[in-house]
């Protein structure tokens, strides 16, 4: 399943689920009138299907819970692409998989065996924002604490969480699980004390730089599905590379899962030519996630579009240059402590789009983004967009 069709089952099962199961779950409330006081008392169930990025945001609210609650069992409910992250903050006791790849029937099927699996636990935490079916899926975990968070649209959670947290979307997405993490008794580590474990837990150490004559360089040029308007061309990227390391001595690694092979092909062959003598290589696909945060620690510095892989090297404190436009570095940045970067956001009155406009308003032209490469006309800083129905 694409994302696209991901998103469509979400609406219209979730909802419709939503729908028949919220009159029940007051009656039950009512009649059951168990104690919901907050504070966890058994297993801790963090939900979090797409964007392992987010995890790493989460960590801090995360590290706090685990050490606030020891000896209570702290699970995660993921799909696979979500669990490698997962694996790299070393704070889980258990990684439970919903398998997304496939049929609708594989993931039904795989959604109801992390469903008994969770079933009847303490406290549950759905850290996915814009779901309806992880709305269900906590409601029918029995959980004696259902802990989501609601937008100004987002209604259908009310009468189905024990608890909402408003998540303001032109906040800070960390701030935001901190408070969680904060109102179930847990003190928020420092930022210093979450990349000491961060580092600890992948086997690295502090970041210092590193030998040699040539400039090392990472690049994260690619994305997930949700919104790929966040990407640069190959094009794009050789005109960003020529302005800043022409005639430098350079070697460039390229970074991106499996997927992204035959896309980081193309680009190698493009900064070949706009850079010559500069050694690319185009290391897509070639780790597991864990290996890549060990290569991306060897980087002098880190160049990235909004990627998982951004919050990474921010983490372990290599030098990141990051591109925005769709999204706001603003909302999904965390403030570390002596980070060496550079944040370029283009902010248009169309941006940011994601998680605000179910279809980006440019259809995909993305000026945002190609405000990076060059100056833009007055009508594309200033777009009109218009849905003719």
């Amino acid at each position: 399943m694409n994302l696209r069709a991901k998103q469509r089952l979400d609406a219209v099962l979730g909802g419709t689920a939503i729908f028949l199961l919220k009159p029940l779950a007051r009656l039950l409330g009512m009649a059951l009138s168990r104690d919901h006081d907050i504070r966890p008392r058994g297993d801790i169930v963090i939900v979090k299907m797409l964007g392992g990025g987010s995890l790493v945001l989460a960590l801090p609210a995360l590290l706090g819970l685990r050490r606030r609650y020891p000896d209570l069992r702290l699970r995660l409910v993921c799909t696979g692409a979500t669990r490698q992250f997962a694996d790299l903050l070393g704070v889980f006791d258990e990684i439970i998989v919903v398998q997304d790849g496939g049929s609708a029937f594989r993931l039904v099927q795989s959604g109801l065996r992390a469903l008994l699996a969770v079933f009847r636990c303490d406290t549950i935490i759905d850290l996915e924002v814009y779901s309806r079916l992880s709305t269900v899926f906590c409601l029918m975990s029995f959980a004696r604490n259902r802990i989501c968070f609601y937008l100004e649209s987002a209604y259908w959670r009310k009468g189905v969480a024990t608890h909402l947290f408003y998540f303001n979307r032109s906040g800070s997405a960390p701030k935001h699980y901190e408070q969680v993490a904060r109102a179930l008794g847990a003190d928020i580590p420092s930022r210093e004390d979450c990349r000491a474990a961060f580092l600890t837990a992948n086997g690295l150490t502090q970041f210092t730089g590193t030998d040699g004559d040539s400039f090392k360089l990472g690049l994260a040029c690619f994305c997930s599905d949700l919104a790929l308007e966040r990407m640069f061309s190959a094009g794009e990227w050789a005109e960003i590379a020529t302005r800043a390391l022409l005639d430098r001595p350079v070697s460039i690694t390229l970074f991106g899962g499996s997927a992204d092979r035959e896309q980081g092909s193309a680009l190698a062959t493009a900064l070949r030519t706009a850079l010559p003598g500069a050694e690319i290589d185009n290391a897509c696909g070639r780790w597991p996630l864990r290996e890549t945060v060990s290569e991306i620690a060897k980087m002098d510095r880190f160049w990235s579009i909004d990627t998982g892989l951004l919050h990474i090297a921010r983490q372990i404190g290599v030098p990141t240059t990051s591109y925005w436009g769709p999204t706001d570095p603003e909302t999904l940045l965390q403030d570390l402590p002596g980070v060496d970067e550079a944040v370029h956001y283009r902010r248009l009155p169309c941006s940011p789009c994601v998680h605000v406009s179910d279809e980006p308003p440019c259809a995909g032209t993305r000026p945002c983004m190609l405000g990076h490469v060059r100056e833009l006309s007055e009508e594309e800083r200033n777009p009109v967009w218009i849905e003719v129905s």
